[in-house]
């Protein structure tokens, strides 16, 4: 198969008709940058073949916002020496037109000779899927696809399995491939395929064995229990008889009722212990409240005298701090007077700086004046050459879209003399010297030509007269319009007082170079006085009045030097003494504030020492003080007593053993009760027992047992029937399977050996092994193998791509087309692998055509095909 043209229109990114044509029957590498197209000639190929034209399922091959899109496909190719033209229409007006030869196809009747052809499917209905792609789905490598082979050789596994069989003349199985799906059949319905475990009746009688088993197992626990209870039934009624003639639980009772006595006798001691501990908490209250009343009158005592140490420190630092303001009075008047100097300095400096900054102020104003008075002349003159250019661009000056008029009717009119000429009788004269001639009133003699566009006589002295008339039929017409285009002409010269128009291009001329000179005079008089002559007069008068006002107030120079250094000194002494004087206010009123703060402090605490004195030492509060002292005695003595009775109390109280008797009457008092519940649980248990012996016997436990025995036994010999049947079926498939093997080893060898072929070129010495569904399974290589899926992603893609290679040799071979599309198949392939496998590929053109879509051209030059460019075979 060999494709020769793919045409577009509104197809995904085309809108407008592009095409590839003139392809080679080899190796066609077509390159381009990203979103190119490239991927979208390769989906097109896709869509003309494996997609159905009605389906509404593929709106995503119309180009993007485009309503109402018809994206359509032609691909022109050949096979078998027929020629084959393929056109579908998607969406609106969907339409498919298969041209063989001279044959037309059309509708579902082309798609279907199309997928007999090629070896696919044409679904049903909606999108075609990887399952419909048969041998294009193998063979046509999808962008960031080459990895994945076996999906898509599965999918054409039928069409590759028919040309090896068509290769290999493997052709006598057939009864035997029914034999063995007969068997395989057969086993499967008595074990499953994975791990040949029972399934079906077989296992149903596995499992109808168990549980008959089971069954069988559980009825002769039964019986064992049923007998081991009769046992237990004659214990149990000798323990609840022997319980009730003892009846223990009435001594449990006698003495849970004793200790309960001995517990109410102990509480009333504790109620007598609770009281004494009240007591003698009661005592701690008061000793503490007394304890700390004392302690407060210690504390004021001690308050007291502290109090009186404060005024006496506060009175000592109200001098001191009287002494530290005089001192800060004293520091402030100094700094003021040294600042008062500074500042008669620094204002003497600045004075003789002012003036010197005057008299430089004066000579910048000098300067402008003269620099004014200068411009002013230059600007005066400007205007005067500005008006005088102003008057000659006004009596020079022209329309100048009357002289393009002019231009137009003058080209006009050589125009149509042109072609008067052109259409006119030339007429070349060469007379003797002597003879004259007259033609339409014109003297001819010498040599010379005239044109004639009108009848005209020639005279012949002697002779007679000619009448010449002109061959051009348009001559007239020409001839008025040349009169008229004269006349346009001529009043167009008149308006503009020409003589002609050579005169009126020399004064539109002229008035244009008046113009840019009147330009260059304004651009002059701009630059000298931007705002005018008469702002630029105002400005000269103010700058002599500013000079002259500058001139009064500036005194003779003294010829001082240097003033800056001494001004940034004497500022600097300003600042300082400024420095210090807030300094020493803020000094001073710290010193008055804490005078102040001082004197009041020891006021205040002269006057509280002395209110605090006359306080503590009144005769009522001394009074207290003596008697809270004599109460605290009392008080503690009383504690001491409460003590001593709790402490007799408890010890009474911790011999008896509260809480061991209180244990007791509980321990005895709970025996009881579990005494008396295990007799009635007893009691009921024997009921329950002798009732299930009584059910038992009702039941027939023997003979329901000798039933189960008899099923099971039965079970037995199905289910050995069974698993014998199974295991000769099993038998039978494995060496029928041993011997498809050797078949199918014989049938993979062609497909084995175009992939040794093509792994020599790319990884040599090593080998491919392929399985029963003629889809590569694992690479060997220096005596390891690895599966596929364990391989690098890169190397899969280069093994998918020559697994594509050897099955497109196996189909040509069977006289089936080929064509490989490789979409960006080899990205991930480093730069060695890549020249390895460009070998592989240039020998594979020689049998079929490759169409390779890449982005990377400059990896593909050295293929010896040209390398297409997208855009160059676009149109």
């Amino acid at each position: 198969m060999k494709l020769h043209r793919i045409a577009l229109q509104e197809f995904r990114k085309f809108r407008e008709p592009v095409a590839l044509d003139n392809l080679d029957p080899g190796l066609n590498v077509i390159a381009g940058p990203n979103e190119a197209g490239k991927s979208t000639y390769a989906l097109a190929l896709r869509a003309a073949f494996l997609e159905r034209y009605g389906t509404s399922k593929v709106a995503d091959l119309a180009p993007y916002g485009l309503s109402g899109a018809r994206p359509s496909v032609t691909v022109a190719f050949e096979h078998a020496g027929h020629q084959y033209v393929l056109s579908k229409q998607f969406l609106h007006r969907a339409r498919c037109e298969l041209l063989v030869d001279d044959q037309r196809l059309e509708g579902d009747e082309a798609e279907q000779a199309l997928a007999r052809l090629l070896g696919f499917e044409i679904p049903g209905r909606g999108q075609s899927k990887p399952e419909h792609a048969g041998v294009p789905g193998l063979l046509w490598i999808a962008q960031g696809s080459g990895q994945d082979l076996a999906e898509p050789a599965l999918h054409a596994a039928g069409q590759v399995r028919e040309a090896l069989t068509h290769i290999t003349g493997e052709l006598a199985s057939q009864d035997g491939d029914r034999f063995h799906a007969q068997v395989q059949e057969a086993r499967a319905a008595l074990l499953d395929a994975r791990g040949g475990k029972p399934k079906g009746a077989y296992k149903a009688a596995e499992e109808a064995y168990l549980r008959l088993g089971e069954a069988r197992e559980a009825l002769l626990r039964e019986r064992a229990e049923l007998d081991a209870d009769v046992d237990r039934l004659a214990v149990w009624r000798q323990e609840y008889e022997h319980n009730e003639r003892t009846a223990p639980w009435l001594a449990l009772e006698q003495q849970a009722g004793q200790a309960r006595d001995r517990l109410q006798a102990l509480a009333r001691e504790e109620e007598a212990l609770e009281r004494l501990r009240r007591d003698a908490a009661e005592a701690q209250r008061l000793a503490q409240a007394l304890r700390e009343q004392l302690a407060r009158d210690q504390q004021d005592a001690e308050t007291l005298a502290q109090l009186r140490a404060d005024a006496t420190a506060a009175a000592q630092a109200a001098e001191q701090a009287g002494e530290g303001a005089a001192r800060s009075a004293h520091g402030r008047e100094q700094a003021e007077a040294a600042l008062q100097q500074a500042r008669t300095t620094f204002e003497a400096l600045q004075e003789a700086r002012r003036q010197t900054e005057m008299r430089e102020a004066l000579r910048r104003l000098i300067n402008e004046q003269a620099r004014l008075d200068a411009a002013l002349a230059a600007a005066q003159a400007a205007t005067g050459q500005a008006e005088r250019l102003q008057k000659q661009w006004q009596a020079a000056r022209i329309d100048a879209g009357a002289m393009a008029a002019l231009r137009k009717s003058a080209q006009e009119c050589e125009a149509l003399r042109l072609r008067q000429e052109l259409a006119a009788t030339r007429i070349r004269h060469a007379l003797q010297p002597g003879v004259v001639l007259e033609l339409g009133g014109q003297r001819l003699q010498g040599q010379g030509e005239v044109f004639l566009s009108e009848a005209t006589e020639l005279a012949l002295p002697g002779v007679g007269t000619l009448s010449i008339q002109p061959g051009g039929r348009d001559l007239p017409t020409l001839q008025r319009e040349l009169a008229e285009a004269q006349t346009r002409l001529a009043k167009g010269l008149q308006s503009l007082g020409l003589e002609t128009l050579a005169q009126g291009e020399a004064r539109l001329a002229l008035a244009e170079q008046l113009e840019r000179e009147l330009a260059q005079a304004r651009g002059a008089l701009a630059a000298q006085a931007p705002q005018g002559v008469q702002a630029l007069i105002a400005e000269s008068a103010e700058a002599a009045a500013a000079r002259d006002r500058l001139q009064a107030q500036v005194l003779p120079d003294t010829g001082e030097q240097d003033l800056q250094p001494r001004l940034a000194a004497a500022a600097d002494a300003v600042q300082r003494g400024q420095a210090a004087v807030q300094a020493a206010v803020a000094q001073a009123r710290q010193a008055e504030t804490a005078l102040i703060q001082a004197q009041g402090r020891a006021s205040l605490l002269r006057e509280q020492a002395d209110i605090r004195q006359a306080a503590f030492e009144a005769e009522a509060q001394a009074a207290r003080r003596a008697a809270r002292a004599a109460q605290f005695a009392q008080a503690e003595q009383r504690q001491q007593d409460c003590r001593r009775q709790v402490a007799q109390a408890e010890a009474a109280l911790a011999e008896h053993r509260p809480e061991q008797v209180r244990q007791d009457a509980e321990r005895f008092a709970r025996s009881a009760e579990l005494a008396r519940q295990a007799q009635q649980e007893r009691h009921a248990r024997l009921l329950q027992l002798q009732g299930k012996l009584e059910q038992a016997g009702a039941q027939g436990l023997g003979e329901r047992l000798a039933a189960t025995e008899a099923e099971w036994q039965r079970a037995g010999r199905l289910r050995d029937d069974y698993a014998r049947r199974a295991a000769a079926l099993d038998l039978l498939w494995r060496l029928l399977d041993e011997q498809r093997e050797t078949a199918t080893r014989r049938l993979l060898q062609p497909l084995s050996e175009r992939l040794s072929h093509y792994l020599g070129l790319v990884f040599p010495g090593a080998q491919l092994r392929l399985d029963e569904h003629l889809l590569p399974a694992a690479l060997t290589r220096t005596g390891q193998e690895d599966a596929l899926a364990a391989l690098s992603f890169g190397t899969r893609e280069q093994l998918g791509l020559l697994a594509r290679l050897a099955y497109a040799d196996l189909l040509q071979q069977a006289g089936r087309p080929t064509l490989l599309v490789l979409d960006d198949a080899l990205v991930h392939a480093d730069d060695r692998r890549r020249e390895q496998v460009k070998r592989a590929l240039f020998d594979a053109a020689l049998r079929h055509q490759i169409l390779l879509f890449t982005c990377h051209a400059e990896a593909w030059q050295d293929m010896g095909v040209p390398v297409r460019q997208l855009d160059a075979f676009t149109r």
